[in-house]
């Protein structure tokens, strides 16, 4: 289902739901996968980067395997057990400390976008549809999906597409704000943003990324702890010496 690459140059990791013949539906095995990928990725110091993507031509993703449901989605508690998997999976892939992007050329419905939530920035090009279905099959989004997808778009949007469970296009979603930016060259729009990443500082994006995430208190202990050691790196140094000698600066994320 996953195919993973890592370039060692760069440090930007590629993750591919490659299962384009069922449009990249997640199966419960899957989602335990995707944690363990998480979890993986979450450990590497190297790490720039991830790029999520969905292989063919139909679908980012449509989402959960719904073949598999009347097995291990059928009554409280095997569905309680069942959404553990699928909370677990998207909280890891949210857990990476390096920004993560979604790039949705297609389809991207029901878990596949909870999947993109899950991501910093979403890119999308024109053939990209999303949509919210939960109340198509009398279920939920899990309330952490639901809050991540608030904070993006709002109260009034939020309750657009899960009340109506309609399709939007992607001029839809930049104009509410579910993507970041729509292209024509998808792969442009995405190797420009990566380049503009790639240049800055390593340890200033994953720091910031927890204190986004996190949201501590202005002059907290908290807000502290995440950014006192940058000012004692290497990357902080070497920042100010190339602004005194007008070169860019090389970070080393140490």
């Amino acid at each position: 289902m996953f195919d993973l690459s890592i370039d060692e140059d760069t440090g930007v990791a590629r993750l591919i739901l490659n299962a384009p013949e069922r449009l990249n539906a997640l199966g419960l095995e899957d989602w335990r996968r995707l944690a363990q990928l998480g979890q993986e990725l979450g450990r590497r110091d190297d790490l720039r980067a991830v790029v999520l993507s969905g292989a063919g031509e139909r679908a980012f993703s449509a989402g959960g395997d719904i073949k598999e449901f009347a097995e291990y989605r059928m009554g409280a508690a095997a569905a309680h057990a069942y959404n553990a998997e699928v909370d677990g999976a998207l909280q890891a892939l949210a857990a990476i400390p390096v920004p993560t992007v979604a790039r949705i050329h297609a389809a991207c419905f029901g878990g596949g976008l909870m999947m993109a939530l899950a991501c910093d920035l979403r890119f999308a090009g024109p053939a990209a549809s999303f949509c919210a279905p939960p109340a198509k099959m009398s279920f939920t989004y899990n309330a952490w999906a639901l809050e991540r997808l608030y904070r993006l778009i709002g109260p009034a949007h939020t309750y657009d597409l899960i009340y109506t469970a309609r399709t939007i296009d992607a001029d839809e979603a930049r104009r509410i704000g579910l993507i970041n930016d729509l292209s024509e060259d998808l792969d442009d729009l995405l190797d420009q943003r990566l380049s503009a990443i790639l240049k800055l500082a390593p340890l200033s994006h994953r720091a910031h990324k927890r204190l986004i995430a996190d949201a501590p208190a202005p002059g907290s202990l908290a807000e502290r702890d995440l950014t006192a050691h940058l000012y004692e790196s290497q990357d902080y140094s070497e920042a100010v010496a190339a602004f005194s000698e007008r070169r860019r600066p090389t970070f080393k994320g140490q």
